[in-house]
């Protein structure tokens, strides 16, 4: 999809100016113009995919808009085109004219979107499938859009929780690596004019400053670097099932990451079923979409039992992992018909109990960090002024 620079006037003479995909500049002229600018020129640039992240936001924004036209009475193939002319990513603006292309020639929304990975998941694929062939495909676009909603607001969430920590962290290594750089060598060749035998502690400062000002510092953040990258390139491929073992056995760190899988797969679940998926399809196809290896097992099992005529209460209930509180909501949402606002309560309560974990880890995170930053800032203290006690005292 090309993107073009261009500048145009519009009808009080004012020269504008911006950026906007298009397929060609006729077709960039007739979009300017339904804007009321005329445009005068316009050249193509180049724009890198890494520039135009497509996250859950613009995901959710994106199926709000087409929901908000459907329930106006619009067509969705104009909807599709509508939505495409007021974005400004060159991607989502290809991919959604494309899916409209495919609407028009006769695919269903869902198998149209199945195309671009970059628009939704399974989950949303099969979600928007089941409301296409139910007839009720706005309320499935509405659930769309609050499924990438709800995963915006929870990374959005996270980040917040984690932003102070890392800041943390991250001014920690700033503030060591600018004494041991800069303020152990002034004191170093300081005493080393001195001509006197220095204390062990001021000895191993001054032997790490060296260490951390020499080339083998470089070789040695290469060579971590490059056994990083190896075994994220392992972990994320051949070995993704042993790294999920690890991690599921680290203390905390473990529990953690199950919960955070298991909310994501009871809201999926949640709205599969509101959407008109059948349960046992619904944990089917979310234990598929679930990469965490124990909450796929667990799914699976659920899977089984549902199949074989359970219900999914009892299941849960036999498996020993899940809460009471879920188990017993699930239950009721069985009894009562609303087992898809069952389900997303469920997910509420898995949430509040990551949300909790974290709070707690970076309540003890941040003092953590900060204590060993004033036990180095004292250890550096100590260091200098050590060999000048010694001096004084010999004087």
């Amino acid at each position: 999809m090309p993107y073009f620079k261009w500048i145009g006037v519009d009808r009080i003479g004012i020269t504008k100016k911006g950026k906007h995909a298009a397929h060609s500049p006729q077709e960039l002229s007739e979009l300017l113009f339904k804007r009321n600018i005329a445009l005068l020129r316009c050249k193509p640039i180049y724009t890198a995919p890494i520039l135009w992240p497509i996250d859950a936001k613009i995901k959710g924004n994106l199926f709000a808009q087409k929901a908000k036209l459907l329930r106006a009475g619009v067509l969705l193939p104009t909807a599709l085109e509508i939505v495409a002319q007021q974005s400004c990513n060159p991607f989502l603006y290809d991919a959604l004219y494309e899916v409209n292309r495919d609407i028009q020639h006769g695919i269903p929304f869902g198998k149209a979107l199945e195309k671009h990975r970059i628009l939704c998941d399974r989950t949303v694929t099969i979600m928007l499938t089941a409301g296409h062939e139910s007839g009720n495909i706005i309320n499935a676009v509405e659930n769309a859009a609050l499924y990438f909603h709800k995963q915006y607001t929870f990374n959005k969430n996270m980040r917040s929780v984690l932003a102070l920590p890392l800041l943390t962290l991250l001014f920690f290594i700033g503030v060591s690596a600018f004494l041991f750089i800069f303020i152990i060598p002034r004191f170093a060749d300081m005493f080393a004019s001195l001509h006197q035998e220095l204390p062990s502690l001021t000895r191993s400062m001054i032997m790490v400053s060296n260490f951390v000002r020499s080339s083998s510092m470089l070789c040695l953040l290469f060579g971590i670097a490059i056994c990083s990258f190896i075994l994220y390139r392992y972990f994320a491929t051949s070995g993704k099932k042993k790294w999920s073992t690890i991690i599921d056995h680290v203390p905390g760190i473990g529990l953690a990451i199950w919960q955070h899988h298991m909310r994501q797969a009871l809201q999926a679940l949640a709205l599969l079923v509101s959407s008109g998926v059948p349960l046992v399809k619904g944990l089917a196809i979310v234990g598929q979409s679930i990469d965490h290896y124990a909450v796929h097992d667990q799914l699976s099992l659920l899977h089984d039992d549902v199949a074989s005529g359970q219900l999914l209460s009892s299941a849960m209930a036999s498996s020993d992992v899940f809460l009471p509180e879920v188990v017993a909501l699930i239950h009721v949402g069985e009894e009562s018909g609303t087992l898809g606002q069952s389900l997303e309560c469920a997910a509420l309560i898995y949430n509040d109990a990551l949300e909790e974990r974290l709070k707690r880890f970076i309540f003890f995170l941040q003092p953590t960090v900060i204590i060993l930053l004033g036990l180095l800032v004292t250890t550096l203290i100590f260091a200098v002024y050590l060999p000048i006690m010694q001096l004084s005292h010999v004087l």
